[in-house]
């Protein structure tokens, strides 16, 4: 059992009972998309300087939420390295789970705002 587990078990009674019932703990995985691989390739200074960033289905997400910056976007489509399965965040029920489409920098530059480019 590693910490981020175990602070799970102890913030989460269900999932103890669950621990406790059946001896299996609960199970972690990487947040991913393909726009966390996007923006994986890019440096989060890169990130930060391309901003207005309007997050809608051609991005693999049914949303139209705006973030500042393309950091911001980052990490809120991957607030964690490793989550917990079951542990909620907002932007995985927002991800659209068959979206295979490989993006380009040119794809997320066609959805800044207010720069001239996108919407």
């Amino acid at each position: 059992m590693n910490s981020k587990q175990a602070r799970f078990l102890a913030r989460n009674p269900r999932a103890m009972m669950q621990y406790k019932a059946t001896g299996r703990l609960p199970q972690t995985f990487r947040p991913r998309s393909p726009l966390i691989d996007l923006l994986e390739t890019m440096s989060p200074l890169e990130r930060v300087e391309l901003r207005g960033i309007l997050l809608s289905p051609a991005l693999g997400y049914q949303t139209g939420q705006t973030f500042a910056n393309a950091e911001q976007l980052y990490r809120f489509i991957k607030p964690q390295p490793e989550m917990i399965e079951g542990e909620p965040f907002p932007a995985e029920s927002m991800r659209i789970k068959r979206f295979a489409k490989r993006l380009t920098i040119d794809d997320l530059k066609e959805h800044q705002i207010n720069s001239g480019h996108g919407k």
